[in-house]
């Protein structure tokens, strides 16, 4: 019975100390962790705002401009003489311009608060391109004058008439292989007067997909499965149209769609989808000359699974890790190239 009664005692203690030590916890991460939310709330640089955001009070933020800053020493150099000299004009011009800049304060304000902005999409590009950002800004009843909209070192700016919607696209440079996030966006405006800048942060976990760079001079596709010739292009005559893609340098003349061209609406080659071009193929990491390092490997499976499109060839990739089966169309050719461009570093 005492033996008993002493194992509930001890069981007891070692439960109420690892109570007391998971609810006390040290000082310097208690501080960090408030720091970390309080840095967050004033900067937003997590990607943590995942609904559309509408700009409050709350994250706004108002400094005057270099203008503004002149301005208001100015108005502080006039109030001085007119009191030191006793001049009511001087202090009724003094207050009127106060006023005036008081107002521009307000407007600053009004001009920012109550905007509503969400995500849209993210579009996928090839290095040395750009990858294109899409937000979707509403104004309310107000009307929105000079919005600027900048993220990741590119800028745009807006002007939002009372209840419509504006849809805002960010191109931002593609430098490396890999998900390009379009990181944190920054609303500003200096309207009415340029005196003073309101601004706010929101950050979306909006990102794209940059692929690896297709090899300008890229051998010849492999061999099929069933001896096809690999340099045969296929004229996609037995395949169905699988709608348009962006024309890229060493398409077909055969596969431009030439009534778009007329139109003016920009250069597109007709995608397919079909085995009018020859068998399947299949693009293997291993068959790949030793010598060729992992960024070359990509740039060639690259300007291979381009290639295979345009001849409309089925093909399979085989990557350390992973492997696509063999199939085609516009779903499959994403699918392989992201594969690429989300492949691990070495």
């Amino acid at each position: 019975m005492r033996l008993r009664c002493r194992e509930v005692r001890e069981r007891s203690g070692v439960a109420v100390n690892a109570l007391n030590g998971a609810a006390v916890r040290p000082p310097r991460a208690a501080f960090a962790q408030l720091l970390q939310r309080l840095r967050q709330r004033a900067f937003r640089v997590a990607p943590a705002d995942r609904a559309p955001v509408v700009l409050r009070h709350s994250r706004i933020y108002i400094l005057p401009t270099r203008r503004g800053y002149a301005v208001i020493a100015t108005l502080i150099l006039m109030l001085l003489t007119s009191l030191n000299y006793a001049l009511s004009l001087g202090l009724g011009v003094t207050f009127l311009l106060g006023g005036l800049v008081a107002a521009a304060l307000l407007h600053a304000f009004r001009n920012l608060a109550g905007i509503e902005i969400k995500p849209l999409a993210a579009s996928d590009a090839f290095v040395g391109g750009h990858v294109v950002f899409s937000l979707s800004l509403a104004g309310g009843r107000t009307e929105r004058r000079s919005i600027a909209i900048s993220a990741n070192n590119v800028a745009s700016t807006a002007a939002v008439a009372p209840g419509a919607l504006q849809t805002i696209t960010l191109a931002v440079p593609a430098e490396a292989r890999g998900r390009l996030a379009l990181g944190r966006v920054t609303l500003a405006s200096q309207y009415p007067l340029g005196l003073w800048r309101g601004w706010a942060y929101v950050h979306f976990p909006l990102t794209g997909i940059v692929y690896p760079a297709p090899e300008s001079s890229a051998p010849p596709l492999p061999s099929g499965e069933h001896g096809v010739d690999a340099r045969a292009q296929g004229r996609g005559d037995e395949s169905d149209l699988a709608g348009l893609r962006d024309y890229q340098r060493g398409d077909p003349l055969q596969r431009v769609a030439w009534k778009a061209v007329a139109r003016g609406a920009g250069w597109f080659s007709k995608a397919f989808e079909g085995t009018a071009g020859g068998g399947p193929i299949a693009l293997d990491w291993t068959r790949l000359p030793p010598e060729l390092d992992t960024e070359r490997r990509l740039s060639r499976l690259t300007a291979w699974i381009l290639a295979a499109e345009r001849a409309t060839r089925p093909f399979a990739l085989s990557l350390p890790g992973s492997a696509l089966p063999t199939a085609s169309g516009r779903e499959h050719r994403r699918a392989a190239l992201t594969a690429l461009a989300l492949f691990p570093e070495t």
